[in-house]
């Protein structure tokens, strides 16, 4: 859109969204200003110092690793910044206290690695499940965009639904699928699946190549926090106004706003940028002033709150190989046992000397927990924080999809943005978009325009020549054992109506079975 004068801008939130919306704009013919009520930016992104005898090192709060083909903008940015990354391995482990399942980057390497996984019949069940997936299941997500979204079969069906209705077992679901999407959101994904959409599940697995091919990872060199920083350093002091608590938003005359801040100034801006999640929004906003769309949408971007342990307890690792797996995904032994359906409980703790490059020789295992439900013991414990991520429920996927509809109206912008495909990718995108499809900004690359996960715009599902092959023979395996079914089918019909039929079959049968050699 056309951007004919300059705005006085106010973005309110110093997290990673903010931060790099501020940064986007820089240069620009705007008076931009960044609120954060905390006395530093970076919002979650922090560094905490970790010390093991007389050494010390800081760790990041936040995992520098991303998968290199679903984030294009962090790669951009990354780029521009002059900012280097190297490969990082992604591999996981899932344990319930009795068994071990381990996945390093594919099934059959995983199987090479542990050749006794062989004399299970759960592995040849996952094998199957895993082989439906990739090759048949991702199928539906072309077939939804081809009838232009009018086959709503699978639209609302939830994950557990979507899986119980395709035959997967629970032990994909729990050993596999579970700990996967937990290491990829950095969450504990068993608690969403029964409410997740299926289909936005196969979508996220395609994006991330999951379904395709093995996913290219590389780890930020010079960590989170600091790639933050490199933004950062060079923003003017008097724009960026720590410590400063936004207490309410009014509508001021000639379609400005008034913010008016905990210790009484008023200040008026022309355009809003809201960095902060819905009900911070909500809070700022007196109700009458915003519409019924718009509060109906920003009521269902809801958030949940995590808890984040950094310890060198390995007791919280028991069971798995505690240097070759980045992450480790414990479950809750009970439900397995008793063949709980509901929520997994679980928690995700991760390696974090091989995710920041920390040496084990000198500082010994470092860990990051996400919501534990076994704590650490104490003396191993040298940091807790709280952070905050999107609820992943159907309602908050249908609200962001929506979100277009009120952006960019009446001067007021939403960086709410969650698309599976990694924490540091959505939050840049969602600054980058609005700065420049918003506000006009000029970056020195192109912004890769990334759809939500229950968009209805067309798939590309990332097959290779092989993939469309082995696609084929299954889909004619699976047309004749249909058509053997059918047939058998016909017969017994045949059976039924002429009896005469059906006894010489049987008459033959026994002939055939029972002939003396």
């Amino acid at each position: 859109m056309p951007f004919t004068r300059a705005e006085r801008i106010a973005i309110i939130g110093g997290g990673c969204t903010g931060v790099t919306c501020f940064w986007a704009l820089q240069g620009s013919e705007h008076d931009v200003h960044l609120f954060e009520a905390s006395s530093s930016l970076n919002g979650r992104i922090k560094v905490l110092p970790y010390e093991h005898g007389e050494n010390r090192v800081d760790v990041d709060t936040e995992s520098p690793s991303f998968n290199a083909m679903t984030s294009p903008n962090l790669v951009s940015l990354l780029c521009c910044l002059g900012i280097t990354v190297s490969a990082v391995p992604f591999s996981f482990s899932v344990s319930d206290g009795t068994n071990t399942f381990e996945w390093c980057g594919g099934f059959l390497k995983s199987i090479l690695l542990r050749p006794l996984l062989l004399g299970s019949l759960e592995t040849y069940r996952l094998l199957l499940d895993l082989v439906l997936l990739k090759y048949l299941n991702s199928d539906s997500l072309t077939f939804k965009y081809w009838t232009g979204g009018t086959c709503k079969c699978h639209k609302t069906s939830s994950i557990y639904e979507g899986l119980s209705r395709k035959g997967y077992s629970n032990i994909f679901r729990d050993n596999y699928l579970a700990p996967l999407l937990s290491a990829l959101w950095r969450t504990n994904a068993g608690r969403f699946l029964p409410s997740f959409p299926f289909d936005a599940l196969v979508r996220c697995l395609n994006d991330h190549q999951m379904l395709c091919r093995t996913p290219e990872w590389r780890r930020i060199d010079m960590g989170v926090n600091n790639f933050i920083e490199a933004m950062t350093r060079n923003f003017p002091l008097e724009r960026v106004h720590l410590n400063t608590n936004i207490r309410e938003i009014q509508l001021s005359g000639k379609g400005q706003y008034s913010l008016i801040t905990s210790d009484g100034q008023q200040l008026y801006f022309d355009h809003i940028v809201f960095a902060v999640d819905g009900q911070e929004i909500l809070r700022l906003w007196h109700p009458k002033l915003l519409s019924v769309e718009e509060k109906e949408i920003i009521e269902h971007l809801k958030t949940t709150k995590n808890i984040a342990v950094l310890h060198s307890d390995v007791l919280l690792t028991t069971r798995i190989s505690r240097s070759a797996y980045i992450y480790n995904v414990a479950t809750s032994s009970h439900q397995h046992r008793h063949g709980d359906s509901t929520a997994l409980k679980s928690c995700l703790t991760y390696n974090v000397n091989t995710l920041q490059g920390i040496p084990s020789s000198l500082f010994g295992p470092i860990f990051i927990t996400l919501n534990p439900f076994i704590p650490p013991h104490p003396r191993f414990v040298q940091g807790i924080w709280e952070f905050t991520d999107p609820e992943l429920r159907s309602e908050t996927l249908h609200a962001q999809a929506r979100l277009p509809s009120i952006q960019n109206k009446r001067g007021l912008s939403y960086g709410f943005r969650w698309t599976g495909r990694g924490f540091l990718e959505d939050s840049i995108t969602a600054g980058l978009e609005i700065a420049v499809e918003h506000l006009g900004a000029k970056l020195p690359f192109e912004i890769d325009r990334q759809y939500p996960l229950d968009s209805s715009e067309p798939v590309s599902l990332n097959s290779g020549l092989k993939d469309h092959l082995v696609r084929v023979t299954l889909t004619l395996i699976r047309i004749y054992v249909q058509l053997l079914q059918l047939g058998l089918v016909l017969l017994g019909a045949i059976g039924t109506f002429f009896p005469g039929i059906r006894a010489l079959f049987m008459r033959l049968n026994k002939i055939r079975v029972f002939k003396p050699v």
